[in-house]
């Protein structure tokens, strides 16, 4: 069953995805242009390729020899005894340096020594390749966010190549600099560079136009994106609060329904989301089951305010018996006194409604127990209600009478107080 769920999910994120295409990202995009493999072959072929000296190719050696027996202090060790000349010895020596402080996790160290190697720009081609696209690396995890673009770059630049995870790196960076509209080209790049699909790519965009408010462009990455990958479950709520904000409430349910079913929810506030959709649009008895269901598995806090959001539903759906009970639950489980006096009131006037007349005075006495003066009225005019229509002509009078002390009720609570009087001269009982 679930195998089936699943692939009517992924039929259906094909049957709704918006037509937005993938645009390709251009040198004006960028912001740079990029060379054509004509241009860096003549540029490598123009770059002088060196040799270390003896003592540096031979503490290299050893370091390396090191590195190999997971020796990795020691190597950088050998490494930092050294006293290369300057130019090409000392760039090539701190390109392994650097190489080795970063597998030693100590990446301000690796960043200090390739970012210098790489500024002599005397590296052999390979070399001054690798290095850049590293030093680019490590600036973005050290949060150095504006010198990672202008290494990527310049790595991009020096090789000619459209690498999916320069472009990802790039995009990211873009992105903590809060330059949300030029996260877009980067990550379309990456996405039409990369051999498949890669999650974290739409995850920029979608952030990208969401930081723009731009709900559209996001519900269309997301769309694309489902329909790609299917599987990155996580998508589906997202894309049910993006149509959510675009007010397409059917949208966003029939989204997270289908969630729903294929098991692809799993927190409380995503339960929550379903429920109140279901509210929204008018099915109140699955909000109620939905939201029952996943209270008594743990999923949904059992709260009082949750127990009346239950109730509140099942009300709204007219199952009056199943609401009663909630109501009750949630007064019991509530330490405020006005919510609990609320909720005994709401059970009784539902009692009442459901014409178990006798039986919804106990929860109204109940209610005037924690209500506010100012909130009683009403209450004694429910009670004077219950017990007419029970036919206890007597109580009845007696609570319109309190009733009447309200100005807010004190109308109805005249006219009332007429009608028992006549229904009960009329029945042959004297109220004098």
């Amino acid at each position: 069953m679930k195998y089936i769920l699943k692939t009517f999910v992924s039929v259906l994120a094909f049957a709704s995805v918006m037509s937005m295409t993938t645009v390709q990202a251009s040198a004006q995009d960028f912001g740079f242009s990029i060379p054509d493999q004509e241009t860096v072959e003549a540029q490598k072929k123009a770059r002088d390729n060196k040799a270390a000296s003896q003592s540096i190719g031979r503490a290299i050696m050893d370091a390396f020899e090191l590195y190999e027996e997971e020796k990795i202090k020691e190597a950088i060790a050998v490494l930092e005894e050294q006293d290369p000349d300057p130019g090409y010895d000392s760039a090539y020596l701190g390109r392994f340096l650097g190489n080795l402080y970063a597998a030693d996790e100590r990446m301000a160290d690796a960043l200090e020594v390739l970012k210098d190697a790489v500024d002599q720009d005397v590296l052999g081609w390979n070399d001054q390749a690798a290095a850049m696209k590293l030093v680019g690396q490590i600036s973005l995890q050290e949060e150095k966010y504006e010198q990672s673009l202008e290494y990527l770059k310049n790595w991009i630049q020096f090789t000619g190549k459209r690498d999916s995870q320069v472009f990802l790196y790039m995009a990211n960076a873009h992105y903590q600099l809060k330059n949300f509209a030029k996260v877009i080209p980067f990550a379309e790049a990456s996405l039409e560079a990369a051999d498949k699909p890669e999650k974290n790519v739409y995850n920029l965009m979608m952030a990208s136009y969401y930081e723009r408010k731009m709900y559209p462009e996001a519900i269309g990455v997301l769309e694309e994106g489902l329909n790609k990958l299917p599987e990155v479950t996580t998508w589906w709520p997202q894309l049910a609060q993006f149509y959510m904000l675009e007010e397409n409430l059917s949208k966003s349910l029939q989204t997270l329904e289908v969630a729903y079913l294929a098991g692809y929810l799993s927190t409380e506030s995503q339960f929550k989301m379903l429920v109140q959709l279901y509210d929204n649009e008018g099915i109140p008895y699955k909000a109620a089951t939905t939201m029952e269901k996943h209270v008594e598995a743990g999923d949904i806090e059992e709260s009082a305010r949750n127990f009346a959001t239950i109730a509140n539903s099942y009300h709204r759906a007219k199952e009056l018996d199943e609401a009663v009970s909630w109501y009750e639950r949630a007064a019991e489980a509530t330490n405020d006194s006005g919510d609990k006096g609320e909720y005994y009131r709401k059970q009784g006037n539902l009692m009442l409604l459901n014409e178990q007349y006798i039986a919804a005075t106990e929860p109204l006495k109940r209610a005037l127990d924690y209500l506010d003066r100012e909130d009683e009225g009403r209450v004694y005019m429910s009670l004077a209600e219950a017990y007419f229509y029970g036919g206890d002509y007597r109580q009845a009078m007696r609570y319109v009478d309190e009733a009447a002390t309200f100005d807010g009720q004190r109308r109805s609570a005249r006219s009332w107080r007429g009608y028992i009087k006549s229904t009960a001269e009329r029945k042959g009982i004297d109220l004098d």
